[in-house]
């Protein structure tokens, strides 16, 4: 879908809008929800603080939302307005962008595939009054955009028996030339072969169960704080902290 948008106050910066907006209200409560998309704009960055070539938003009426505008060769994304996350893109091409919810636990935000912002939100989404919006607008300067899909929903995923899940334990440990690494283990009563998804701070690990109901993975040259957490049993997660 093509958005034509051309500045008609260029004092003001004022211009045309295109947007459509679907009610998220059969999803309320889902523990598991994304929202994926993909656009190419030739509206500029100066665009950006104002909501402006491209913009595609989770939203909501009670603070929670998840917002995303792209321009030509920058992208913003923010879930607080006092922290926005930029990204650098690559001009003249189309980008996929892909928001991961789940629940109350963890969120992710993907630009072509890559997990550039992970983080714990400040609460559910969706909830009843929640809303999908998208679209097109020119602020400053005249933009063609143009949409290959807009999608959202609960992705079909295999089902993990949480309750079988016994516990999730990280360590921060020495590794070679005294950089700090962190293992991981998990122990469970699932079948051997189960596959789980381990993430820390967005970089994800494959968990296969053995004859034991155990798995375990590593993560070489980490610093500071981290989040691990269980994609597929968001409630199981440890933080740590990583100093040299």
């Amino acid at each position: 879908m093509h958005f034509r948008c051309e500045v008609f106050d260029p004092k003001l910066c004022a211009g045309e809008d295109e947007y459509y907006r679907w009610e998220l209200d059969d999803f309320a409560g889902a523990s598991r929800f994304m929202l994926e998309w993909s656009v190419i704009t030739d509206g500029p960055r100066s665009e950006i603080p104002d909501v402006a070539p491209s913009s595609c938003v989770a939203a909501g009426q009670r603070g929670i939302w998840y917002h995303t505008t792209v321009a030509r060769d920058q992208a913003s994304f923010l879930i607080d307005v006092r922290h926005p996350f930029w990204y650098e893109l690559q001009p003249n091409m189309t980008h996929r962008f892909r928001v991961d919810i789940f629940g109350e636990y963890w969120y992710e935000w993907s630009v072509d595939g890559e997990v550039r912002v992970a983080a714990r939100p400040e609460g559910q989404y969706p909830t009843a009054d929640s809303f999908i919006i998208w679209g097109a607008r020119a602020a400053c300067v005249d933009s063609l955009s143009a949409y290959d899909f807009v999608r959202f929903g609960i992705p079909e995923e295999p089902h993990i028996d949480c309750d079988a899940v016994r516990k999730l334990k990280a360590r921060c440990r020495e590794g070679r030339k005294a950089l700090p690494k962190i293992v991981a283990k998990v122990r469970t009563r699932l079948g051997e072969g189960t596959e789980l998804t381990l993430t820390n701070n967005g970089d994800h690990r494959p968990l296969v169960i053995d004859a034991g109901g155990r798995a375990k993975a590593k993560y070489k040259h980490q610093f500071g704080d981290h989040t691990l957490l269980l994609l597929n049993c968001p409630a199981i997660s440890q933080q740590l902290a990583c100093h040299p």
